[in-house]
């Protein structure tokens, strides 16, 4: 068996992988709501005076959970409740939708605390990633 290593994330290898995913979900959870299988994205942003992006978060609403895939605010901002501002409009999009609750991942040297603030829980977490740190992963039920 030959294994072969890419670098391309978008291209016809990485989408028959999502394909072939897509099926394995839609076979193992035949019976559910139609809908449980739709996946709506979210990207979430606030810009400056000037039109320049200064924080977003970037997400998706799928199998009735939100996952918040990345989030920045400029090192100007935070402090000033724009993070807890995209937050909370991506959990009220994420209920609107449909969603149960959110879930992400984030470093030590993230923002932990900002997270455990708005109501999330630590699930679990690997430590030495990188060295020195942790990741942690956080759930919130609605």
């Amino acid at each position: 068996m030959d294994i072969e290593l890419i670098r391309d994330m978008a291209g016809p290898e990485a989408q028959a992988i999502r394909d072939g995913l897509s099926r394995h979900r839609a076979a193992a959870l035949r019976g559910l709501r139609a809908d449980i299988m739709l996946t709506h994205p979210l990207c979430l942003f606030r810009r400056d005076e000037a039109g320049i992006v200064q924080a977003g978060l970037l997400a998706e609403v799928a199998l009735d959970w939100l996952f918040i895939e990345k989030f920045w605010v400029d090192e100007t901002l935070r402090g000033q409740g724009a993070g807890s501002a995209l937050l909370t409009a991506a959990e009220a999009e994420a209920v609107r939708l449909g969603a149960v609750g959110a879930h992400l991942y984030t470093s030590s040297f993230q923002a932990p605390a900002f997270y455990r603030k708005h109501g999330y829980r630590e699930m679990g977490r690997l430590e030495g990633r990188p060295a020195g740190h942790d990741r942690h992963w956080f759930a919130k039920r609605f």
